[in-house]
């Protein structure tokens, strides 16, 4: 249920100047407006009327799984459909939108190959398929990326366009464009409300702390400060990262109890608030350094908004997360690495009080670079931006 960095939101307007010059680079053409119903077809998973074969092997790559299996499916859609006389370039750019990330990647190799033979009869299409914010992102950031791969002006002038757009790797490339004209203060502060990746925000922060402006990173990203911590919980062997253990029904149940059988006696809820600039809550230090062991945490996330969200964990050690009584992340990974939203799930907030419950499991590696039993959480827009609890 992994997920990595950055995505969506509502669209925004394309800027009517770099519209139209990209279109009077490129060649005016309203054709492509005419296909564009077609080619939507794809992307909302209603074929258009073409091959039967096609139009299974694009949905069947749209669908694919992480997976040995998948694997062999998506190979042999892919052979099929590179070289297919009834679909066209568009069609695979379209049907990224709503994939799957393993079918997603299929696509995108698919539309590579075809734009080295079709680029010279679909420049206008694809300039009508940039400005369209509701296109998938990385498509999007593709397209950008043929139309000024021999144009460094073209895309100087185009990326400032695209410091609110719904594409995160769009975003980032017109935030890095600013990063690197080393802007004054004033203007690393307006560059702050459009950066979402990690890096660029805590590039900005450091930037205005040495020109005297201080922000503070934590509350900037809206990282989860106040919890209430239970442990350590038996997890020698790794054996217990799916067990449910009676803390877990119980919060789920609306309740939790004082006192529950740990892994080496009873065990009490601390209560634990982090003042660390980037949100982490030390479980290390809380609990002497224990291994093989398991820490739940809860806390109550006020909401202003109902609707979707994105809760985005940072976390070395193998973790669980549940919303509102939802398993909503799953992952049994230990100290490969972490960083800021380094897993990114979608949420549905509802307008008031969410509950959150998180198991954190540590394993009983020995190596001094395995110590560390942390982790950070924030809830989000699906750009990234933090919503802030009430």
């Amino acid at each position: 249920m992994a997920g990595h960095f950055w995505m969506f939101m509502p669209s925004w307007p394309f800027p009517a100047t770099h519209y139209s010059e990209l279109i009077m680079r490129i060649t005016v053409c309203i054709a492509a407006m005419l296909s564009m119903a077609c080619y939507a077809g794809i992307a909302e998973g209603n074929p258009v009327d073409r091959n039967a074969g096609v139009n299974q092997d694009i949905q069947a790559l749209r669908s694919l799984e992480a997976g040995d299996e998948s694997m062999v499916k998506g190979a042999s859609a892919a052979a099929r459909l590179r070289d297919a006389s009834d679909c066209k370039l568009m069609d695979f750019l379209h049907a990224m939108k709503g994939a799957k990330p393993v079918g997603k990647n299929w696509l995108l190799g698919i539309a590579n190959k075809r734009y080295l033979k079709e680029k010279g009869a679909v420049q206008s299409e694809l300039g009508s398929f940039l400005a369209d914010t509701s296109n998938d992102p990385e498509a999007r950031y593709t397209v950008f990326s043929w139309l000024t791969e021999a144009d460094t002006d073209l895309r100087m002038k185009l990326l400032p366009g695209f410091l609110d757009d719904p594409s995160p790797e769009l975003r980032y490339a017109a935030v890095q464009q600013v990063l690197e004209s080393t802007p004054e203060a004033d203007r690393l502060k307006t560059l702050l409300s459009s950066a979402r990746h990690p890096s660029q925000i805590v590039e900005i922060i450091n930037r205005l702390d040495k020109a005297g402006v201080v922000i503070d990173q934590r509350e900037h990203f809206g990282f989860l400060s106040e919890w209430k911590l239970i442990g350590p919980f038996d997890h020698v062997g790794g054996h217990n990262f799916e067990k449910a253990f009676p803390v877990e029904g119980d919060w789920q149940k609306g309740s939790r109890a004082p006192v529950y059988e740990g892994k080496a006696g009873e065990v009490k809820w601390i209560d634990h608030t982090t003042s660390h600039k980037e949100g982490l809550v030390d479980l290390a230090s809380l609990y002497n350094k224990e291994k093989g062991c398991i820490v739940y945490g809860v806390t109550e996330f006020e909401s202003p908004i109902a609707g979707p969200a994105e809760i985005r964990m940072g976390c070395i050690n193998g973790n669980r997360v549940w919303v509102n009584g939802e398993l909503v992340m799953s992952n049994e990974v230990y100290h490969s690495s972490m960083q800021i939203d380094q897993y990114i799930e979608p949420i549905v907030l509802v307008k008031g009080t969410n509950r959150i419950l998180i198991k954190i499991c540590q394993n009983e590696q020995k190596e001094g670079w395995a110590q560390d039993y942390q982790f950070q959480i924030r809830i989000s827009d699906s750009t990234g931006l933090a919503i802030t609890a009430k």
